[in-house]
């Protein structure tokens, strides 16, 4: 199987994962909003952006020792591959059983009054707990579907992540729509979690039985060779928290539920144009690992160029066309235009794009476990980010956040690069000719979207459809030109005719 068709499996499950996000997030958001209304949805919305950080517990193990055993499994070293697999296993489940005995503590604690819920703190408490105890059992779940990557059959866990997803959604919104309360809701999700691990378990034993996990070995020398450069990973994870659940608390404190809503539906509404652009990203993540780990640079470096172009010609075209349907989107989706205003949908459009490139930029030196200043960058940017919110929602409100976030991904995306440069600096051929062309692209975009935004967001929906595409339609056109795809499209054509040959 070559590296292109392995590529397009794990991006063809990526884009089935895209669907069921989708599916949550058009799904959940209407239902909670229906049945519980606005405060209670913040609340929930609150209540699970406390327990996220427990997902950082893993220390990075689930990544570091992944791509790890992948080599050793690529190299055919079966019998320090099965060491360190039940090593590993062994000291996530320690961490994981301790971690649900601490949380215990959340019955002890006025967290009702920290949050300024309406909950009870019996109601608050008991969910939080069920909550944390979904997280924890999401980081076993993500080890075992991880396992997959080693066989290069990454489309395989991804599509059991994607049954967990649809299955948590589906079952979460048939709660809700019966109007149950939080902890019964919360204990559902438990439930999926346990049954998820138990089939994918069933699946690696039927397919894969000789990395089937055991957890009879133990290297206690290895814990800290796992633990070291696994922590680092750990610190990415970490900083998800500290820039995608901690200004949930930040504003559901300082500003109250409403602000906690409006923000979130319009992260999630450019999240999910994201979600859309990173799943080639995604998708690349266990070949590049696999040619990192043989040293095979001509071919990485093909991966590198021709995917950031590729990539790069989509962000605009996507977070624009969505910038200016935005207005649309809300009054059929929710029926809630008043959460809509032109300047913070347009720093948000701003903001996804910075990340959508980081994305890219990222997945290189999270792929090849060149991750160390990687991660230092990330989380100690988002320290300063939560440090700097506070105040700044207190002067400015959600938009105070917003020019505090985009501040710190525009310091990442910089910094990011500049790895990328370090990683490929010995082939001589890594150039920032594309990134100079995407910031200057994606400003002016920004600047005539916005005022075209500023006038059509009144409009009627057919009308805002219309000019959303033309939008998305101009950006396309010139991003083709500046990012040169008529080689990138050549080269596929070229590849379809040969295959067609060799077919005949």
């Amino acid at each position: 199987m070559g590296i292109l068709t392995r590529i397009l499996k794990v991006m063809a499950a990526l884009m089935t994962s895209n669907v069921v996000n989708l599916i949550t997030k058009l799904l959940l958001p209407p239902v909670f909003l229906y049945r519980y209304g606005t405060t209670l949805y913040g609340e929930w919305i609150a209540l699970s952006g406390a327990v996220a950080y427990l997902s950082t517990l893993n220390f990075g193990i689930q990544t570091y020792v992944t791509q790890d055993l992948t080599v050793r499994y690529q190299r055919h070293e079966l019998g320090r591959y099965h060491l360190q697999q039940s090593t590993s296993l062994r000291v996530l489940l320690g961490i994981l059983g301790s971690a649900a005995v601490v949380c215990l503590v959340v019955f002890a604690l006025p967290v009702q009054h920290w949050l300024r819920l309406t909950l009870s703190q019996q109601v608050t408490s008991l969910t939080l707990y069920l909550l944390a105890l979904q997280v924890l059992l999401g980081v076993l779940f993500g080890y075992f579907t991880g396992m997959f990557i080693i066989l290069s059959r990454a489309h395989t866990g991804v599509l059991w992540v994607n049954g967990l997803r649809l299955a948590m959604v589906l079952f979460t919104s048939a709660g809700a729509w019966m109007r149950w309360s939080f902890p019964t809701l919360a204990g559902l999700q438990v439930t999926v979690y346990v049954l998820g691990i138990l089939l994918v378990l069933l699946h690696i034993r039927g397919v894969a039985p000789e990395i089937f996990p055991k957890i009879g070995l133990f290297d206690r020398n290895a814990v800290r060779a796992i633990l070291g450069p696994s922590s680092y990973f750990g610190l990415i994870s970490m900083s998800t928290f500290l820039s995608y659940e901690v200004p949930v608390l930040i504003l559901q404190r300082e500003a109250g539920p409403f602000v906690v809503v409006a923000f979130t539906v319009m992260r999630t509404i450019f999240s999910m144009c994201r979600q859309m652009l990173n799943a080639p990203t995604q998708a690349m993540g266990a070949e590049i690992t696999r040619l990192f780990g043989r040293q095979e640079w001509r071919e990485l470096t093909a991966v590198y160029t021709y995917s950031e172009r590729l990539i790069f010609s989509a962000i605009p075209t996507v977070n624009l066309g969505v910038l200016v349907v935005s207005p649309m989107l809300l009054t059929i989706w929710l029926h809630k235009p008043n959460l809509f205003a032109v300047f913070p949908y347009a720093m948000m459009a701003a903001i996804s794009m910075i990340l959508s490139a980081k994305e890219h930029k990222f997945q290189f030196q999270f792929s090849t476990n060149t991750h160390e200043k990687l991660a230092r960058i990330m989380f100690f940017s988002y320290v300063a980010l939560t440090i700097l919110a506070v105040p700044m929602v207190q002067w400015l409100g959600e938009i105070g956040f917003l020019y505090a976030w985009f501040a710190v991904e525009l310091f990442q995306i910089f910094r990011i690069i500049g790895l990328n440069q370090e990683l490929f600096a010995h082939t001589g051929e890594h150039r920032l000719i594309y990134v100079y062309r995407l910031i200057a692209l994606c400003g002016i975009g920004l600047l005539i979207s916005g005022g075209i935004l500023s006038r059509t967001y009144q409009y009627a929906y057919r009308w805002q459809l219309v000019v959303g595409f033309g939008v998305s339609f101009a950006t396309a056109a010139a991003a083709f030109f500046l990012f040169d795809m008529r080689i990138i499209v050549k080269k596929l054509f070229e590849r379809m005719r040969v295959r067609q040959l060799r077919a005949e």
